[in-house]
């Protein structure tokens, strides 16, 4: 008897537990379902009110967003009185947070003087407003190892981004260091017409770059000198500066070098004595070496301009000796290279710097400049087609960074950053960039006016948000990885810090890639 009656509190206990407990989840997912849509209507007023210019939050404004949230609440079935507790919040006045928790009243569990159980539902934008910025990243390592190349290392499945670790999150810009010494006063002509970047110079060889035995001209009157400050003659004094100074002549008149495209005029004459002081004066000052004009030909004497086709870089191998019988000063060099300024570096052309446009429309640096210092005001959805944005707008870039570090409530100096990839179908649309692997590879040219989704786009150029990852802008004097020791994974330096670099520290992933299915 005592048995049975033991078995029977225990069955209905067991009964208890089984019907409130489901009760509780049918209470908790209507608290929810409440909630998000509360949430939701709230999330599209701050979206209304920001797109009409306010960009920080008045009170006012709360106010009416936390009526909002109430008024939608209650037409999904709770009352005045039971929102009472209720919690509608923005942090960092750049996002909504809706927490909401009530008592259940159970019924078989009362046997157990069980009476009530709490259930609680939240939503807040974590993903989708305040913190995102106009910039897109691959999901993996980047380094920015030079003027115009960067590096990347895709993650393997199972790698991620370490917690508290630096990372660069758009890639910055330099000029090249020009090849030393400056513009010659000399030019030379073509070996092989049809190359237009070697003109048939062989790196490595000696080359003469101003005939002068007054016999072997290259056209009468002409000994390969040219004008290159574009005045009419000028003598062997103005000719002396241009071979000690080149374009950095402290007499000369003009402010800018000169470039492929120009016509100038040839300089006539030997000038053997001005090309043994200026060439010596070189030697003596270790400034061997020297930027040669390719010209297209020279022409008799002055008689009209000549077309500059490109530029050598040559170093002067010896220093001429005057031979003032046979009035000879020849000129010297060794053919260095074709570019003015060659970037070695092992890596991939920077064709962009990972700017977007989220709202697929391009726009201007000053749209930029204020998405990036207070937050895309619309959400950003995983599986959207996004446009990149040609340039490195570097003075916006640094100019919003400062603005973001000084840590406003309204622009943390947190930030979420899309994750991208570059989907099959854009490469197929195309085949120019088959084998592009990240944002930095592409040339914005997609025009899709607010278009989000390839249904209705062709995307030729877009990248695609595959997550999202939240990120603690650095200052630049509080960069670690800085340097050029770079080892595979993720280790070592990312490289030199750039214009227009950013960097962050990893905080989280808001979506992390490959955690839900693309289409």
């Amino acid at each position: 008897m005592f048995m049975t009656a033991a078995f029977g509190v225990v069955l209905l206990a067991v009964t208890a537990l089984v019907t409130d407990v489901g009760y509780l989840y049918l209470e908790q997912s209507r608290l929810q379902t409440a909630v998000n849509a509360g949430w939701k209507a709230g999330f599209d007023r701050m979206i209304q009110l920001k797109s009409a210019g306010t960009p920080i939050l008045e009170e006012e404004h709360k106010q009416q967003i936390r009526q909002h949230v109430r008024d939608v609440m209650m037409s999904n079935g709770y009352t005045d009185e039971e929102l009472n507790d209720i919690e509608i919040d923005f942090p960092n006045n750049n996002q909504l947070l809706v927490r909401h928790k009530k008592d259940v009243g159970l019924f078989f569990a009362q046997v157990m003087d069980i009476r009530s159980s709490e259930v609680g539902a939240d939503r807040e934008n974590l993903a989708d407003l305040g913190t995102i910025i106009p910039l897109g990243i691959p999901h993996g390592i980047t380094r920015d190892v030079s003027p115009t190349k960067y590096r990347f290392e895709p993650f393997a499945p199972n790698e991620k981004f370490t917690v508290g670790k630096e990372y660069i999150i758009k890639l910055g810009e330099k000029e090249l260091d020009p090849f030393g010494g400056g513009l010659a006063p000399w030019g030379v002509v073509p070996i092989v017409a049809t190359d237009l970047k070697e003109f048939g110079f062989v790196p490595n060889t000696v080359y003469i770059l101003k005939q002068s035995d007054g016999k072997e001209t290259i056209t009468p009157g002409n000994f390969g000198c040219i004008d290159i400050d574009g005045n009419h003659g000028g003598g062997a004094n103005d000719y002396l500066y241009r071979i000690m100074y080149g374009n950095k002549d402290p007499n000369a008149t003009y402010e800018e070098p000169l470039k492929i495209g120009d016509w100038i005029y040839a300089e006539t004459g030997n000038m053997v004595g001005a090309t043994v002081t200026g060439v010596q004066y070189r030697f003596d000052n270790n400034l061997l070496d020297m930027r040669i004009p390719v010209v297209a030909n020279f022409v008799n004497g002055q008689s009209s301009k000549i077309e500059i086709i490109g530029f050598l870089n040559f170093r002067l191998t010896a220093a001429p000796a005057e031979d003032k019988k046979n009035k000879t000063a020849t000129v010297y060099g060794m053919y260095m290279g074709a570019d003015y300024a060659v970037d070695n570096a092992s890596g991939s052309l920077k064709v962009s710097f990972g700017r977007i446009d989220p709202d697929n429309i391009a726009t201007n640096t000053s749209q930029y400049l204020e998405f990036f210092k207070y937050g895309y005001s619309a959400p950003v959805e995983h599986g959207q087609m996004i446009l990149p944005e040609n340039g490195n707008a570097t003075e916006p870039t640094a100019a919003a960074v400062a603005y973001r570090l000084e840590n406003k409530p309204e622009s943390p100096e947190k930030v979420i950053v899309p994750i991208t990839d570059i989907p099959l179908p854009v490469k197929t649309n195309n085949p120019a960039i088959a084998t592009a692997t990240t944002i930095y590879d592409l040339k914005a040219i997609d025009s899709p006016g607010g278009v989000i989704g390839p249904a209705s786009y062709t995307y030729k150029s877009s990248v695609r948000v595959t997550g999202f990852a939240e990120f603690k802008l650095i200052d630049e004097d509080n960069y670690d990885r800085v340097g050029e020791n770079y080892e595979d994974g993720d280790n070592g330096d990312l490289g030199p810090v750039m214009p227009g670099q950013v960097r962050g520290t990893f905080e989280r992933y808001i979506v992390e890639p490959g955690k839900y299915p693309l289409e």
